[in-house]
């Protein structure tokens, strides 16, 4: 399904919507228990209101070791602030001291990722306290990107179709519907959707056809993204390119106030270089 951006007046508008939705923190903590679910979090749990230490929320996801060795836990903080109230960084770096240990000097977790969800926004200082180190990383979701992340799922918002002929024409000349950029020679081999998620993680997820193709002792691979040309690393598991972020910031992929916005991709190998090209109206 296609999403129509939203305006700033609109992003705005539901922004004080969904902070009214809220009378309390409480009932904020309680709704992310559900909004945690739908994004794919698993034994997600909203901790006890007193006595928390600032963990609001706790929940795991398996990665894609089949086993769950790979399993990341993670704890959440709630800040239920009105759209002018910024997180500041001093919050950020509570939260990092708070899950460190629990009440009785205990680590809780050595295999842990914090999460900081907010109804307003994050000062830079919050921003660059959050990515400042690696080793104890915090996740920031600011207002748009919950709006954004609701949309996707579906959770709070109602959809009336709009008919597309152009969309409709489309389907019927496939050739027209890749950029100009793309090269030639070849023919596309496979679709794959660039996700939200992807996006987020600033990766670029590999076909299964692709990756069957590829050269199993290199570690890196020219990839040739809309038109430009550029070296990419693969992870260890090869299951996704590495260093992708200025090309999803360059083609609207990730926007400058941080919203993510999935678009379909079609890929191909050419002349030795991996060929992958968004998909128009996409």
């Amino acid at each position: 399904m296609a999403i129509i951006e939203l305006n700033n007046e609109e992003i705005n508008k539901y922004l004080d919507e969904l902070y009214a939705c809220f009378p309390t923190g409480r009932e904020f903590e309680v709704f992310l228990n559900s909004f945690l679910s739908a994004l794919g979090f698993e034994e997600v749990v909203t901790t006890q209101y007193v006595g928390d230490r600032g963990i609001d929320l706790t929940c795991m996801k398996p990665g894609l070791d089949l086993n769950g060795t790979d399993t990341i836990n993670y704890y959440v903080q709630a800040k239920r602030y009105a759209r002018n109230n910024k997180v500041q960084a001093k919050e950020v770096r509570d939260l990092k001291g708070t899950t460190k240990r629990d009440r009785n000097g205990n680590i809780l977790s050595s295999n842990y990722i914090n999460i900081l969800i907010t109804t307003s926004s994050f000062t830079k200082g919050a921003l660059d306290e959050a990515s400042d180190n690696p080793n104890m990383p915090v996740i920031t979701i600011d207002g748009t990107q919950l709006l954004q992340y609701c949309i996707e799922k579906g959770i709070g918002f109602y959809f009336k179709p709009v008919f597309s002929k152009n969309s409709i024409i489309a389907l019927t000349h496939p050739e027209q519907q890749v950029s100009s950029a793309m090269a030639t020679n070849g023919e596309y081999l496979v679709e794959r959707e660039i996700t939200a998620n992807d996006i987020r993680a600033k990766i670029l997820v590999i076909p299964q056809i692709i990756k069957s193709m590829l050269d199993e002792s290199a570690d890196q691979f020219p990839v040739v993204f809309c038109g430009i040309e550029k070296m990419l690393n693969i992870d260890k598991q090869r299951r996704y390119f590495g260093g992708i972020t200025e090309f999803y910031r360059k083609f609207g992929l990730l926007t400058e106030d941080g919203a993510f916005i999935s678009k379909k991709a079609k890929w191909k190998i050419s002349d030795a270089k991996i060929i992958v090209d968004i998909m128009q109206g996409e």
